[in-house]
């Protein structure tokens, strides 16, 4: 019997190798250093929501969202499935997110330059749970600073160059605050500013951090919330990892939850542009 089971691996392990020939040819494989050492950990060289830039998820009522990304890039064609629940208590705000589903489907030029291990470069996967908990530590007027802590779970696979495969997490600080109606609109500004950290799967450098700065705008009348966002990390590979994206957003609150269409488009290191569509249901 150990003999079959001996047979078997060595057959098994023979057929794996030789179906990933071509990409040992392609980054000329020595032989003995792991395939993830190939790869490369930043925001240019892997999915869009590999290595998310957390932000303040802020609501005075708990709901559940679920939304679509669409790519509007035909190299990096993609469409996911994020679910959302947010669970307001006040003070403190629960924040999670599975990023569910992501369909893929890219060029064969983009597979290389990311060290993709995928031959068709298409596929189904799904990704990461990310946790928010934000905690209110000043309010004053129409003010208030909130203090977030953010964590990312090591659940999307790393060979096809979507995902990490390993943790993360971020500490922050936020803050809000409320003007004057503007022509009848009511404008908001938030900053968020801290420290994130994501590992990696390289021996010399286990992980990367840096530098997390958002600022986002929005306006709100009557029932109608538009918004404009640019979110940041400055990381210290200084290779694809300094990624800056704007995020422009339309809301429209609905008696049962809220209806979202928005645009997201890498300015620095983020090579991405989606659309995404999101419907909102309030659970209170």
């Amino acid at each position: 019997m150990r003999r079959v089971l001996l047979i078997a691996l060595v057959l098994f392990s023979i057929n794996a190798q030789a179906q990933l020939d071509w990409w040992n040819q392609t980054h000329n494989w020595d032989g003995t250093t792991p395939w993830t050492q190939y790869m490369k950990y930043s925001h240019a060289y892997l999915g869009p929501n590999a290595i998310p830039i957390p932000t303040l998820h802020r609501s005075d009522r708990s709901y559940f969202r679920s939304s679509s990304q669409m790519s509007l890039i035909e190299e990096d064609s993609f469409l996911s499935i994020h679910n959302e629940l947010h669970w307001d208590r006040g003070h403190t705000q629960f924040h999670i997110t599975h990023q569910s589903i992501e369909y893929y489907r890219t060029s064969t030029e983009l597979r290389d330059y990311r060290i993709s291990r995928d031959e068709d470069s298409e596929g189904v996967i799904a990704g990461d749970i990310l946790i928010d908990i934000s905690t209110r530590l000043w309010e004053k007027d129409r003010g208030a600073v909130w203090f977030t802590f953010h964590t990312k779970t090591a659940a999307g696979p790393l060979s096809q160059a979507r995902f990490t495969d390993a943790p993360g997490y971020a500490f922050f600080f936020s803050h809000q605050r409320s003007f004057s109606e503007i022509g009848r609109w009511t404008p908001t500004i938030t900053t968020d500013a801290g420290f994130q950290v994501y590992q990696t799967h390289w021996v010399d450098y286990p992980q990367n951090d840096g530098f997390l700065g958002n600022i986002g705008l929005q306006l709100q009348k009557d029932e109608t919330i538009v918004s404009a966002r640019v979110r940041s990390f400055t990381g210290y590979f200084r290779d694809g990892d300094w990624p800056r994206l704007l995020e422009l957003q339309w809301n429209h609150n609905l008696s049962f939850g809220q209806t979202q269409l928005g645009w997201t488009r890498g300015l620095n290191d983020y090579p991405f542009s989606f659309l995404t569509v999101g419907l909102v249901c309030w659970l209170d």
